[in-house]
């Protein structure tokens, strides 16, 4: 046996070790076809090569280097203020299969060369193999639940992971190409995640309760290679009335607009649509055009009869879900105070 088909047979007993019960940290139902990933490092630089040499050397993936006809394509691009630092995202599918998925690092935010950028790269390269966020210690969590630049590596718990998705996914297999059972493509690596209600209240200028009065689609963020791919990602300007205020000013304005990635057909991970006459508590920061966006996904929350119900899906942000507005108002008041 070669050194590949010894790791695989080591990574696949730790995979049965584990339970074949055991579920894998899946992202929706996403999978590539089989165990052969061809990657394009268009411009991602050293950092995405270490990132994609760290997959290939650590998983039972078989992942090639090409020029062209590619599963995923790897690139670098400032991509402005937009909240998110890495990008991850489904451009052609069949059914749950990922036929081809690109994967970014927002220099807007980050060093192309830095650990960071090298974790970040981690952990795109890994959602477009259909990993979603994993508290490890490696990439995958990076960011969630410790920094990025610390944590720049997939660990044992990934290999495990990719273990149980692929251990049957040898060939190509149109039998493979499942239904399409959830419609999230875009998965992002947000530059802030408070892990506390204190601390998202303390990265916000402003936190209202608000009503949306309206969604109009934005320009699109636009972002060219060299080699001709263009990244073209839609946004939505949502209108909103203020109702009530928990911090700022918002420049005595009572009403404002706010930037939100993504539409209603390329929805973002952990960032749904707004609906116009519904509510929302937002904990916001102001963008260079007069606009406003969340200070992450862990700041905005929809108002419920049955109470808040969260964006984010992880962490403190989750476990708010049914709080009264009046008790997460009265903490964020006392957060304010330390």
């Amino acid at each position: 046996m070669n050194r590949k088909s010894l790791f695989i047979a080591a990574t696949l007993l730790i995979a049965g070790l584990a339970g074949q019960a055991a579920q894998a940290h899946q992202w929706g139902c996403w999978i590539q076809a089989d165990r052969n990933v061809r990657i394009r490092n268009a411009s991602g630089g050293s950092a995405a090569s270490a990132a994609i040499n760290d997959w290939n050397g650590m998983t039972i993936l078989n992942i090639g280097a090409v020029s062209s006809g590619e599963e995923t394509y790897v690139f670098n691009a400032n991509s402005g203020a937009t909240g998110w630092g890495g990008l991850a995202r489904i451009t052609n599918y069949s059914g749950c299969t990922i036929l081809r998925a690109t994967a970014q690092v927002n220099t807007y935010y980050y060093s192309s060369t830095s650990n960071s950028a090298r974790g970040v790269h981690c952990q795109e390269i890994g959602h477009t193999f259909g990993l979603d966020h994993s508290n490890d210690g490696g990439c995958m969590g990076g960011g969630y639940w410790y920094s990025i630049a610390n944590a720049y590596r997939p660990v044992s718990h990934n290999v495990t992971d990719i273990g149980n998705m692929y251990a049957n996914r040898l060939t190509t297999d149109p039998a493979q190409h499942e239904e399409q059972g959830n419609s999230l493509r875009i998965h992002a690596y947000w530059v802030n995640n408070p892990r506390t209600l204190r601390e998202t209240s303390r990265l916000a200028t402003e936190i209202v309760t608000a009503k949306v009065t309206g969604v109009a689609e934005g320009d699109a963020i636009v972002n060219i290679q060299e080699d001709g791919y263009v990244s073209s990602i839609p946004t939505q300007r949502v209108s909103f009335d203020v109702t009530r205020r928990r911090k700022g000013s918002l420049g005595v304005k009572e009403s404002f607009v706010l930037f939100q990635n993504g539409n209603d057909e390329n929805r973002f991970d952990e960032d749904p649509s707004y609906k116009v006459g519904h509510s929302y508590v937002l904990f916001l920061t102001e963008r260079e055009d007069g606009t406003y966006m969340v200070v992450s996904p862990q700041g905005r929350y929809e108002v419920t009869k049955k109470g808040l119900t969260p964006a984010a899906k992880e962490g403190f942000a989750a476990e708010l879900r049914g709080a009264s507005l009046q008790d997460v108002f009265s903490d964020v008041a006392g957060a304010l105070e330390q």
